[in-house]
């Protein structure tokens, strides 16, 4: 498959060395090891941070800090490449040298651009775009060039997904920051079951594209990349079923797959289909912002009427199994709340339900995918011979993409007490100021934190829904 780029050269770099499900870049650790670089550092000058200082709330702001300084900061390191962070705080986990184009660092890039990192972004934003196939997609992970097939990372194809990148030259950045590289990324998931995540990082870049010029308000910029985003979003359409959802399995849940159309994709899609149009909107283009509307309205429409069951919308699609209702209330309804898909009498039934279901934050942990976590049946579910180390259940948990939505929501239906209740709970499950991926309730009601250590994605998401509602948090005024 060709990609967006140049072909890659054909120098050899060391092999990905695997562990269970992740993989350790080539790159030394060492060079991660030594916390920020010049030039991260600098754009967390008091300029970009004094905010902090204005929470009063000490249990947030000792919160927001640590997701700042402890996580977000620590993982701007920028070697591997000018516009490179990693998504755990220290390099760990999920590899110092990969990247992650998917939720991961979509969720991320938000916080960093308001930390003053829009170089940084920009710059991540160019890494990706390099790695495109021609038919759109993006990778949802990115791996050193020479990483052979295999185990976990089965998917992998090469040399048909490999490409070649020489990043820019950034000053206060080190010389390996810029060197030519090759890297190969990764579009098909070991879950054999309905290959979930293929919708999740063509989504995010388009998401990511629209925060980029929502920051830099540049039409050169857009104009450059425009072709590229969209791209990404016919991609999308090749997915589209005959009932008008698209397909592509569970958007940021992969174990279990959902297989067939997942709720929350819809939901996605939706919004991420608005915020294109909007960007030709900015480029003065009416035509492609209707179209792009109509494709958003037109899945909206399918997604409220296929999913909708009384009081609630149901989970996911399932090709042979139909509609797929049995595991209580699930993160697709805070999904059609907060991206504006369920309509108002849906809302006048949903919300209530909604806000009487305290398992969602099940063991004082915002927010559990769904309310009935032990009623999937095993024909949901599968263990790959290849990838057999993940637990089949391994999502459904609390995780920081879950509160996420349900953030959004309450900020839509101005449920602000919940909101900033949930906040303070966020904060309050960081172990010396790092969080995990994600928390399984247990049969006593508490909750494990489990995944990988000091994983970005609470901080990530923490910053966001903070930032996003500063005014519910800033009473120096």
């Amino acid at each position: 498959m060709a990609h967006w780029n140049p072909k890659p050269d054909k120098s050899r770099r060391l092999l990905l060395k695997q562990s269970g499900a992740v993989g350790l870049g080539w790159l030394s650790a060492s060079l991660v090891s030594g916390g920020v670089s010049e030039q991260s550092t600098t754009g967390a000058t008091s300029l970009y941070t004094e905010w902090i200082g204005r929470i009063t709330d000490s249990e947030i702001r000792s919160g927001v800090q640590a997701a700042v300084y402890k996580n977000l900061l620590p993982a701007a390191t920028q070697r591997v490449y000018a516009g490179h962070f990693t998504i755990n705080a220290d390099g760990g986990g999920f590899g110092n040298d990969t990247t992650w184009p998917g939720l991961d660092s979509w969720q991320m890039i938000g916080p960093y651009l308001h930390l003053g990192y829009k170089q940084m972004v920009e710059d991540y934003f160019d890494f990706v775009r390099a790695s495109q196939r021609n038919d759109g997609n993006i990778p949802f992970a990115i791996f050193s060039g020479n990483t052979p097939p295999g185990g976990c990372l089965r998917g992998l194809k090469v040399p048909n997904d490999q490409f070649t990148y020489t990043p820019p030259k950034r000053d206060g950045l080190p010389d390996t920051s810029h060197q030519t590289r090759m890297w190969v990324g990764l579009f098909e998931h070991w879950q054999t079951k309905g290959y979930p995540l293929s919708t999740l990082a063509p989504v995010c870049y388009l998401l990511t594209a629209s925060e980029i010029f929502a920051a830099n308000r540049s039409l050169s910029w857009l104009n450059a990349r425009i072709e590229s985003i969209e791209s990404a979003a016919l991609y999308l359409l090749t997915l589209r079923q005959d009932s008008g959802l698209i397909g592509g399995s569970g958007f940021y849940i992969e174990a279990p797959p959902r297989k067939g159309c997942d709720g929350v994709t819809q939901c996605y899609c939706v919004h991420a289909f608005r915020q294109l149009a909007g960007l030709f909107q900015a480029l003065d283009k009416p035509e492609k912002k209707a179209i792009w509307s109509d494709h958003a309205e037109g899945i909206s429409k399918a997604m409220t009427e296929i999913f909708w069951r009384n009081d609630h919308f149901a989970e996911y699609l399932h090709p042979q199994r139909g509609l797929v209702d049995s595991h209580g209330l699930s993160d697709v309804n805070w999904a059609a709340v907060a991206f504006g898909l369920a309509s108002p009498s849906q809302l006048e039934n949903l919300w209530p339900l909604l806000m009487n279901s305290p398992e969602f934050w099940a063991g004082d942990m915002p927010t559990h995918s769904v309310t009935k976590p032990a009623t999937y049946e095993p024909w949901e579910f599968s263990r790959s011979s290849d990838c057999n180390a993940v637990d089949p259940l391994n999502d459904v948990a609390a995780m920081g993409r879950v509160w996420y939505l349900e953030a959004l929501a309450c900020r839509r239906m101005q449920e602000n007490e919940r909101l900033v209740d949930s906040v303070r709970k966020v904060c309050r499950a960081a172990q010396e100021g790092y969080w995990r991926e994600r928390y399984h309730v247990k049969n006593d009601g508490t909750v494990s934190a489990d995944g990988s250590l000091k994983y970005c994605e609470y901080a990530a998401v923490l910053l966001r829904v903070v930032l996003d509602n500063f005014a519910l948090l800033d009473t120096s005024s």
